[in-house]
C-alpha cells in the first residue's frame, strides 16, 4: 500500500508540477481567506443585525399584546 501511495504522489508531482503539501497549503490558505472574509462581513454588518433583532422582538411583543387585547 505504501508503494502505491508513494507512486501516486510522485506521479501527481510529476504531472502537475508541485507536491501534495503545496496543494494542501494552498487550500488551507484559501479556506482561511474565505472564513476571514465571512467573519469580516459579519463584523461589519453586526450593528444592523442587532438593530433588526431588537426591532423584531419589539414588533413580536406588540403583536402578541394586541392579539391579547383583541381576544378580551
Amino acid at each position: 500500500m505504501n508503494t502505491l501511495i508513494s507512486t501516486a504522489s510522485s506521479t501527481f508531482a510529476t504531472t502537475i508540477g508541485f507536491a501534495w503539501t503545496d496543494v494542501i497549503d494552498f487550500v488551507g490558505v484559501m479556506i482561511k481567506l474565505l472564513i476571514g472574509a465571512g467573519l469580516g462581513v459579519l463584523q461589519s454588518t453586526l450593528p444592523w443585525v442587532i438593530v433588526l433583532t431588537i426591532i423584531g422582538v419589539i414588533v413580536g411583543l406588540l403583536y402578541g399584546a394586541f392579539r391579547f387585547f383583541r381576544r378580551a
